[in-house]
Parts: C-alpha cells; sequence; structure tokens
C-alpha cells in the first residue's frame, strides 16, 4: 500500500527543517578552511583548494561539492566559486558587509546548542565534563563579544547618532566591554567625557581600544564590580548596552537600582538591549538570543520591553521613553531619568 501524497508531504517538510543544519556547518566549515577567502581571488580547482587549506583532497571534495548542492558554492566544469555576497560577508575582511565575528560566534554555539535537551533536563547551561568536573565552555561568549564590538562598529553606532546628549558632559558606560558605543559618541560630541567601566579583563581590552583611537585624554577607565562602584563625580547619563541579557532578572534589578543611586539627580539612564516583545516569542533574534543565553549561561535570559520598564519604575526612573532604532538594527533604547532631588526625597 502506497503512502498518501499527503503524508510524504509531511515527511518533505519535516525533513526540511531537520536537514537545516548541513547548510550551517558546511559555512562554518568553509569560513574555518578559509575557503570564501581563497576564493576571493577567483575561482579555483579542487587541487588549488586542497594546497591552499592543507586538507584530505576526498574530504575536502565531499565537502566543496555539499556545498555546490546546497547553493552555497558553484561548480563550473573543475573550478569552484562563492556568489558575491558570501565572498563580500565572509571572504574579504576589509568589506563593509564582512561577518567573520558573527560566523566565529555562531560556530561557537554548535556544542552547547547541540545539547539543549541535556540542558533542560538539567536546568544548567550544556558543559564538557573534564576529570569528573563540570566545566563551561567560554567560546560562545569570547567570541560573543568579538562579534558583539564588530556589530557597534557598523549598524550598532546609530546609538551614537540618535541618543540626544546636549547639555551632557559625564557619561558613564556599565559593562562597557571594549568601549565600541561610548567612544562613538565621544567621537560625536568633543565635549563629553567618559568613564568606561567593567571586570579587569574586557577593561583592559578597552585600554587598548582608547588608545587606538586617539581618546584617552577623555576617557577613564574603571575596573570593578558594577553593583558596588560609586564614582568619584555623580555621571549625567549613565549607559548599560546589551549586558542585561546575561545577568539574569534579579541582578538586573539590582543594577538599575544602584544605576539609579549614582546618576546625577535630573541625570539619564539609557538602557540598550535586543528587547523581546510581550510574548516572547519575536522579533526572530532577541528571541534565539534569549535561548543562547538559557544554554550558555547560568543564570543569563533576555528580556522585554514592558519588564525592563517596570524594572526602570522600581529602581526610582521616571517618564521612561522607548527609542526604536532602525529596521536593520536589532537594538531599541530605554530612556529614562532620575527626578532632581527635590522631587525624589531620600527614603
Amino acid at each position: 500500500m502506497s503512502m498518501p501524497f499527503s503524508d510524504i508531504r509531511k515527511q518533505v517538510d519535516t525533513l526540511q527543517v531537520a536537514e537545516r543544519f548541513f547548510d550551517s556547518l558546511l559555512l562554518f566549515a568553509l569560513f574555518e578552511l578559509g575557503v570564501f577567502r581563497h576564493l576571493a581571488d577567483g575561482p579555483r580547482t579542487l587541487d588549488e583548494l586542497t594546497s591552499d587549506t592543507d586538507g584530505d583532497r576526498e574530504t575536502l571534495r565531499a565537502l566543496l561539492d555539499g556545498a555546490v548542492a546546497l547553493e552555497i558554492l558553484t561548480l563550473d566544469g573543475e573550478t569552484y566559486a562563492a556568489p558575491e555576497a558570501y565572498l563580500a560577508c565572509l571572504g574579504r575582511d576589509d568589506s563593509p558587509a564582512y561577518l567573520g565575528e558573527w560566523i566565529t560566534f555562531l560556530g561557537a554555539l554548535v556544542s552547547p546548542i547541540g545539547q539543549l535537551a541535556e540542558a533542560v533536563r538539567n536546568g544548567r547551561p550544556a558543559g564538557s565534563m573534564i576529570e569528573g568536573t563540570e566545566q563551561r565552555d567560554d567560546r560562545p561568549a569570547k567570541a560573543m563579544t568579538r562579534a558583539m564590538d564588530a556589530y557597534a562598529r557598523t549598524r550598532g553606532v546609530e546609538l551614537a547618532w540618535r541618543l540626544d546628549v546636549s547639555g551632557v558632559r559625564t557619561l558613564l558606560d556599565v559593562g562597557c566591554g571594549p568601549g565600541t558605543y561610548s567612544l562613538a559618541m565621544l567621537e560625536r560630541h568633543p565635549e563629553l567625557r567618559a568613564t568606561l567601566l567593567d571586570l579587569p579583563g574586557p577593561i583592559e581590552v578597552a585600554r587598548g581600544v582608547v588608545a587606538e583611537r586617539g581618546l584617552a585624554d577623555r576617557v577613564t577607565l574603571a575596573a570593578a564590580d558594577a553593583l558596588s562602584y560609586v564614582p568619584e563625580q555623580a555621571p549625567e547619563l549613565v549607559l548599560v548596552s546589551n549586558i542585561l541579557h546575561m545577568l539574569g532578572p534579579e541582578t538586573s534589578q539590582r543594577l538599575l537600582a544602584h544605576c539609579a543611586e549614582i546618576v546625577a539627580p535630573g541625570g539619564r539612564i539609557a538602557v540598550q538591549a535586543e528587547f523581546l516583545d510581550a510574548s516572547r516569542t519575536s522579533p526572530r533574534w532577541p528571541t534565539l538570543l534569549n535561548l543562547i543565553m538559557q544554554a550558555t549561561t547560568e543564570g543569563g535570559r533576555n528580556h522585554a520591553v514592558d519588564e525592563t520598564s517596570q524594572w526602570l519604575l522600581d529602581a526610582g526612573f521616571v517618564d521612561i521613553e522607548h527609542m526604536r532604532l532602525s529596521p536593520w538594527n536589532v537594538n531599541s533604547v530605554l530612556i529614562a531619568h532620575r527626578p532632581p532631588e527635590a522631587d525624589n526625597p531620600p527614603a
């Protein structure tokens, strides 16, 4: 008895979802081997690419032919080539469209995301067992830092153009990472000075970036725990950018409450994030970011506009505004004010 066409259609649709991982894994492998970089110089034969990658010829052939089948590469006679979009995004690191950092980040997620079922069963992020002790793989976190810096240097710098800092002279960047957003704001606003606050590791990275961009005379670097840090001078603007999803709700609320204590009376806070909507099922990337946080961190999860707004209200901020950015920018910004002391007497 033959299978009804409707059942065959169900199988085909299900397998199309199940087999999508081939596209990603082949793309990651081609990028890691430098195939796109070599093809950026023009079409190459199998023997040439074998020499370029110092790989096994027959395994490489299988990879390249699989990429042709998935329409990642093309094959004309004996020469392989890549579409211009892939070359611009993955083959030329000086291209404005280059996505190498993001591909490295996504590739680092293969192992933990591949263990999602185990993470759900255990209620803990996926890890590897080494000598009987669970060791977290920190590659996704490191790769994400590099990817976010690359994003901030391109589409992400929209914050520096859109955020009104007229009259502001002092900025505190909480959890600054390499300081990319604040440095872009300093370059746009010569009157602005910034304190970059983070743990010692990121601050060392920021130190090099600040020196490279010639802004050391307008930047103070602070290596400290943001939950206990108290600046010598209360900043007029506090920036909290893309860090709450790594902290979880409880710590996020504590951090925002501390920011309310240290920002100058009448000052502002800007919380930039890849916010979820109220259903927590869209937009696409913030929803996937929430999954990534659950799979790779102990307490992190992404958060929605409404809940973050409530955290700001609970911290004592008022006049909350949600500033949306360009459609191609996954971030948006919540801006809130600390009331002047006369309107906000101590409890």
